[in-house]
């Protein structure tokens, strides 16, 4: 289930706009960033994942109907407030960030690594979509930074991983485009072409003599270096919707490619890539999932992953 615009929960199960599989279960309602549903008075148990960025909530009413929502970081004194009003009878709490919360709360909580979180979560989400299998398989997630896990079971190993990330995006998209919010550096992406910005491999060898797929990269922002030798004093100022194309397309690029090296050495054939940065980013989500696909592995883009690790925190609470 999802919540919509004006507030009303939608049951209905569809592809995702950001090219994700569509989950075949319900996962639970989805809150609007930085909201939380009110009406909510009590619940079973919550799960917190106290990220760099973000901080992502599972809740479990006692119903059994679970309940997520995305505030910035750190959040802290808003999360005590919602655990002292939900009195939830167990917590779990995960992230970087975990220590300051398990301090304001006071209350006895679980603080599972977060890697074992991230895994017990995509786990979980994997069944919910119809997804799981025995195989072990490489997370990828890719939230502030960029960390590869072998997961086997409730087996969960920290194989690799990349500072590349969501981080850099937006840091990039910054400094190029002045943008200064997910949503609106993903947004100009999708209206931009790369290709006025990025090397491509067609840009460099003949059409008869390409040896891999043309719109491959040869240089990232390398058009744009090429630009200095021209006396187009246009060809100078690139638009901001091509920066930021070029921009999500580097960072995926380089994810997928050290997933790619990554699962092989971990003797796996199926990547999942998860993490608040693929939300509503389509170009990200092609991108990685090409670039695996292309290379012989299964690739999948987890529903709703953004969350695998407040789920996982909750369902490893005590």
């Amino acid at each position: 289930m999802k919540r919509s615009a004006n507030g009303s929960t939608d049951r209905s199960v569809r592809p995702a706009s950001d090219g994700t599989l569509a989950s075949a279960a319900e996962i639970g309602t989805f809150a609007a960033f930085g909201e939380f549903d009110e009406a909510l008075g009590s619940a079973e148990a919550v799960g917190v994942d106290s990220g760099a960025t973000l901080v992502k909530l599972c809740v479990r009413d006692r119903g059994g109907e679970r309940h997520f929502a995305t505030w910035r970081s750190p959040s802290t004194e808003r999360i005590g407030g919602l655990v002292s009003r939900l009195a939830p009878d167990r917590i779990g709490v995960t992230g970087c960030g975990s220590s300051e919360i398990l301090a304001d709360i006071a209350r006895p909580a679980a603080n599972p690594i977060e890697f074992e979180a991230w895994g017990r979560g995509a786990n979980e989400l994997l069944a919910l979509s119809g997804l799981a299998n025995a195989a072990p398989y490489l997370l990828v997630s890719i939230g502030t930074g960029t960390s590869a896990l072998r997961v086997e079971g409730e087996r969960v190993e920290r194989v690799g991983g990349t500072a590349l990330g969501g981080g850099t995006a937006l840091g990039l998209g910054l400094a190029l485009t002045r943008c200064r919010s997910h949503d609106e550096l993903t947004a100009l992406a999708a209206r931009g072409n790369r290709a006025n910005i990025d090397l491509l491999i067609s840009d460099i060898y003949a059409k008869n003599a390409i040896p891999i797929a043309g719109e491959a990269t040869a240089a990232s922002f390398g058009k744009l270096a090429r630009a200095l030798e021209s006396e187009d004093e246009a060809a100078l100022v690139p638009r901001r919707e091509d920066l930021a194309a070029a921009i999500m397309t580097l960072v995926a690029e380089n994810i997928a490619l050290i997933a790619n090296a990554s699962a092989k050495l971990a003797g796996v054939e199926r990547i999942v890539y998860g993490g608040s940065t693929l939300h509503e980013n389509p170009r990200i989500v092609e991108t990685v999932r090409l670039f695996s696909t292309v290379m012989g592995f299964e690739a999948i883009v987890l529903p709703r992953s953004g969350h695998a690790g407040a789920l996982g925190a909750m369902l490893l609470a005590a």
